[in-house]
């Protein structure tokens, strides 16, 4: 299973709180936000009408990744690399500090010491400010997915 796959799987399963393996519509549209994926009204109905449903309305998990592999391919790297820097840096500084990168990893749940914070903040601080401006936190994303 690829990273895309992971990831599309990981969606699913976060809307799919039941485990039955099915989302509603609804859910649908939350799965795709998950995915990073912001279509136009009109595209997200022409997405959602493509897609085979049951006779309840679901969509089945197999269909879901089926639909997401083909639409997945077209996502613009660098703009979801830009989406995430955005979402990290809510203020808008165009600076990614320590109690940011801290703020998102309580946020996720996850168990970050502050010296893993501060060994990430050096590993992507080219200029020695102690942050990450949106160039350094392009070129630590691609050079961390060329190792994945």
């Amino acid at each position: 299973m690829d990273n895309q796959d992971i990831e599309i799987n990981e969606a699913f399963d976060l809307m799919d709180t039941h485990g039955h393996m099915i989302i509603s519509t609804r859910d649908f549209k939350f799965a795709i936000k998950a995915l990073g994926l912001e279509l136009p009204r009109d595209k997200y109905i022409q997405l959602l009408s493509r897609i085979e449903k049951d006779q309840n309305g679901f969509i089945k998990k197999e269909i879901f990744i089926e639909e997401m592999r083909k639409v997945l391919p077209k996502r613009d790297v660098k703009i979801d690399m830009i989406k995430a820097f955005q979402l990290i840096d809510e203020d808008d500084t165009g600076k990614i500090d320590f109690n940011k990168l801290k703020n998102v990893a309580v946020i996720l749940g996850e168990q970050v010491s502050d010296e893993e914070i501060i060994n990430m903040l050096n590993a992507a601080d080219e200029d020695g400010d102690g942050q990450v401006n949106l160039t350094e936190f392009m070129r630590i994303i691609d050079r961390a997915r060329k190792v994945l």
